[in-house]
């Protein structure tokens, strides 16, 4: 056993978390938290936390081939939150990937896939801390990127 603190216990540094944000055809890939986890049933980005030493873009393409079967290239950073869950402060690294052709993900853990517009992003009920980039994608989606 090591000496960490366990996974719900409050820590001083905030826990890094990478979240793929998949853009395809003006919507975005997104998924449900799987049942037994905290905040079971909330939306959000697939993603999950860093391993040492790696890269929030290499964290977040690990993510989608475990979570859901894809192959992404990371192409930028759109936004890093802060944000502390009772027992637990995050820091997410909202990455947008890439994938050749039409996406066909998986739901590798059993989780609702849905491919979002910006009217989704409105009425989804997602995660608290992706508010901030909720409010940049719709932007854009909006906007036809």
């Amino acid at each position: 056993m090591s000496g960490s603190a366990p996974d719900d216990a409050p820590q001083d540094a905030p826990l890094p978390v990478a979240a793929a944000v998949l853009l395809h055809a003006g919507r975005v890939l997104v998924q449900t938290r799987p049942a037994g986890a905290h905040y079971a049933g909330f939306w959000e980005f697939p993603g999950g936390k860093l391993e040492p030493g790696e890269s929030p873009a290499a964290g977040a393409e690990r993510e989608c081939r475990e979570e859901l079967g894809l192959e992404v290239r990371a192409r930028e950073t759109l936004c890093e939150v802060e944000w502390s869950y009772p027992g637990r402060r995050v820091r997410v690294h909202f990455v947008r990937c890439e994938a050749d052709g039409v996406p066909a993900p998986e739901a590798l853990d059993g989780q609702l896939l849905r491919w979002a517009d910006a009217d989704d992003l409105g009425t989804l009920r997602f995660l608290p801390a992706n508010a901030e980039v909720l409010e940049l994608l719709a932007a854009r989606l909006t906007a036809g990127d």
